[in-house]
């Protein structure tokens, strides 16, 4: 038996996505526990990293939707040859083929959901449902990117996207106003965006973005940044918008840890439990009331954030 060797699969492994990034912080505190076991990656086209990320590829519905079971499957062949498994990403709450049909005692990575109202919503709400009783036959040490979930499974650990957060105590002048991040999927349907940055650049706000860039003059655009160059350009910010998906996404991560004034969608209130001090919500639906209640904030000074660090020794110890 090679009970000591741990062997993960990953869709996404990349240090520049959102989902890369927490596939890896996982891998890392995985790591960090876990000193006496080999843990290793399964190779594969369908695995998005630093060396394979053709955009096409990777936003087509082979990789999406075929690319995890092709991950279940190689997980069951070294399951068989005595190895423990492990499944990183994606790993979306509604996907209830991947929690049936993973290899017994499977170390789950960060699970991941979100509280928007779709077009197939219902459907979704169905599929997390049977998801959620399959979870609780099969799997008991879970962990959830977000806090969404919390009152469904209060015996878990929550909100690991936050788990290497620190606030920075590093002060830069500051050469541009606002910052976005823009993802050309989300930003050419999004015209809450679109028309806010308009209104901010008439009102003679500097503005810097990262991510896919966009055709817009007195706009700096950086394009895709490694995590360093990022965090370079976000300091060299006052405010922040973050988007209308996530909370504390890496990018709203960077721009708190910098002390940044961030906004953020006003739906997620009520997850947003630990209360920064530089944090504020914004409604999503209405430039002319968002960017008022923007305005308003940025005029006030803001205090300086206090974090505890997350502990997640109970949760990685707990992993057999």
């Amino acid at each position: 038996m090679t009970n000591n060797k741990i062997i993960f699969w990953a869709s996404d492994f990349s240090h520049k996505s959102g989902e890369g990034k927490l596939g890896r912080l996982f891998i890392n505190k995985l790591k960090k526990f876990k000193k006496n076991n080999k843990i290793t990656l399964i190779k594969s086209v369908f695995t998005k990293n630093n060396n394979n990320t053709n955009k096409l590829f990777f936003s087509s519905w082979i990789h999406k939707y075929f690319g995890p079971i092709y991950g279940i499957v190689k997980l069951w062949f070294f399951f068989l040859q005595g190895w423990k498994t492990c499944y990183v990403n994606y790993l979306p709450l509604w996907n209830f083929i991947i929690f049936l049909f993973l290899p017994p005692k499977t170390i789950l990575g960060p699970i991941t959901g979100s509280i928007f109202k779709e077009k197939n919503l219902f459907f979704k709400k169905i599929l997390e449902q049977i998801s959620i009783i399959i979870i609780k036959v099969r799997f008991k040490n879970l962990l959830f990117s977000n806090n969404f979930y919390q009152n469904t499974f209060k015996q878990s650990t929550h909100n690991f996207i936050l788990a290497d957060f620190i606030i920075a105590k590093i002060k830069k002048k500051k050469k541009y106003d606002f910052i976005f991040y823009i993802r050309n999927e989300f930003y050419k349907k999004n015209f809450f965006f679109q028309i806010l940055i308009k209104k901010l650049l008439k009102l003679n706000f500097k503005i810097a973005t990262i991510g896919d860039k966009i055709k817009t003059d007195n706009i700096v655009n950086f394009g895709y940044c490694d995590n360093k160059k990022a965090i370079k350009v976000i300091s060299l910010c006052k405010y922040a918008i973050g988007n209308k998906e996530n909370l504390y996404s890496f990018f709203v991560q960077d721009c708190l840890k910098r002390n940044l004034t961030v906004f953020y969608n006003r739906e997620f209130t009520k997850f947003e439990s630990f209360k920064f001090n530089n944090f504020h919500p914004i409604v999503f639906n209405n430039h002319k009331v968002a960017l008022k209640q923007i305005l308003r904030k940025i005029k006030k000074r803001t205090k300086t954030n206090h974090f505890n660090k997350m502990k997640l020794d109970n949760y990685f110890k707990n992993i057999i």
